[in-house]
C-alpha cells in the first residue's frame, strides 16, 4: 500500500518518543527529546555519499580522522593549511614542481637520496678530492720538468663543466744546501697540459712555486704550498700530479723528507687536494 501522510505538525504522547517502523516492524526513525537516535534509527551504512548534498561546518564538531576521509576537492578548500595541521604527505599525491619559495626548511632526517650539484648555490663545495700518500723521501736532479713521484697523484671527475676547481697541493722540500733555484708545478697528466701557469712574462719561466734553500746544511727544509684555478672544461676524468725541475744542473733536492737519514730529520705525507666549487 502506497500514500502519504500530510500534517502541519506531531504532537508526541507523554513519553516524548517518536518512532516510524517498516512494515516488518524494523525501526526506520527514532527520535525524542534528546534527539535523532542515530543508533536505532538507520542502519550503519544506510547513508551513502552520494544520499549527502552538504553538510554545513556548523553541524560537525569533533574531529575528523584521516580514515574516515578518502578524498577532499581542491575546490573545497580555502585558506591556508599550516605545518602543525599535516603530519605526512604520500609523494604520489604530489604533482609538479615545488618551488623555493614555498619551503622554508626541511629536516636532514627527511632527505634520501642524491642533492644534484644543479641545486647548491653559487661557490658552494660539490665534492673533494684528495691524495696524502707515504712515498718517503724522494731526491730528484734533474733540469727538465719532471713528476716528483706517480704515488702522489689525485683525480676527480668533474659533475659540471662550468665549475671551478681550486688545486692545493702541501709537501716538504729540502733543497740540499744548494744554490740552484727549484721549480713546481701542478700538471694534469690525463691531457698533458699545463694548469693555469701565468701568462708569459719577458724570460721568465711560468710555474706554480718555487725556492732555493741555502740556510745551515743538506738538511734545510721548508714546507711548501702550491695552488691554482682551472675551470673544469668538461664532465671527463683528469689526473693531477707535481712536477719539478732545477733551473740547471743536476744536483739532488729533497721532496717530503730530506737527505740524512736519522731521528733528527723528519719526513711528512704530502697532501694533494682539489675542490670541485659551483660557478
Amino acid at each position: 500500500m502506497a500514500g502519504s501522510i500530510t500534517v502541519s505538525s506531531i504532537t508526541l504522547d507523554s513519553d516524548n518518543n517518536f518512532s516510524i517502523k517498516s512494515n516488518t516492524g524494523a525501526t526506520l526513525f527514532f527520535a525524542n527529546t534528546s534527539g535523532v537516535d542515530v543508533a536505532n534509527s538507520i542502519g550503519a551504512t544506510a547513508i551513502t555519499s552520494d544520499k549527502i548534498l552538504s553538510i554545513a561546518n556548523t553541524k560537525i564538531s569533533g574531529n575528523i580522522i584521516s580514515s574516515q576521509i578518502t578524498s577532499v576537492a581542491n575546490t573545497q578548500i580555502s585558506g591556508n593549511i599550516v605545518s602543525s595541521q599535516i603530519t605526512s604527505v604520500a609523494n604520489t599525491q604530489i604533482t609538479g614542481n615545488i618551488i623555493s619559495s614555498q619551503i622554508t626548511s626541511v629536516a636532514n632526517t627527511q632527505l634520501t637520496g642524491t642533492l644534484l650539484a644543479a641545486s647548491f648555490p653559487s661557490g658552494s663545495i660539490v665534492q673533494v678530492a684528495t691524495s696524502c700518500p707515504a712515498p718517503g723521501s724522494v731526491a730528484i736532479g734533474t733540469a727538465s720538468w719532471t713528476e716528483v713521484s706517480s704515488s702522489f697523484r689525485v683525480s676527480i671527475t668533474p659533475k659540471s663543466a662550468s665549475n671551478t676547481l681550486l688545486i692545493q697541493c702541501i709537501f716538504n722540500f729540502g733543497g740540499r744546501f744548494d744554490s740552484t733555484l727549484s721549480h713546481f708545478k701542478i700538471y694534469d697528466i690525463t691531457n698533458s697540459a699545463d694548469v693555469n701557469l701565468h701568462t708569459a712574462n719577458g724570460s721568465r719561466t711560468p710555474m706554480h712555486g718555487s725556492a732555493r734553500q741555502v740556510d745551515t746544511d743538506t738538511n734545510d727544509v721548508d714546507q711548501m704550498v702550491l695552488g691554482t684555478t682551472v675551470s673544469a672544461g668538461s664532465t671527463s676524468a683528469r689526473t693531477y700530479s707535481l712536477y719539478t725541475k732545477n733551473e740547471s744542473g743536476t744536483n739532488s733536492k729533497y721532496f717530503f723528507g730530506t737527505a740524512a737519514d736519522a731521528a733528527a730529520i723528519g719526513v711528512a705525507r704530502p697532501t694533494f687536494v682539489v675542490y670541485e666549487i659551483v660557478a
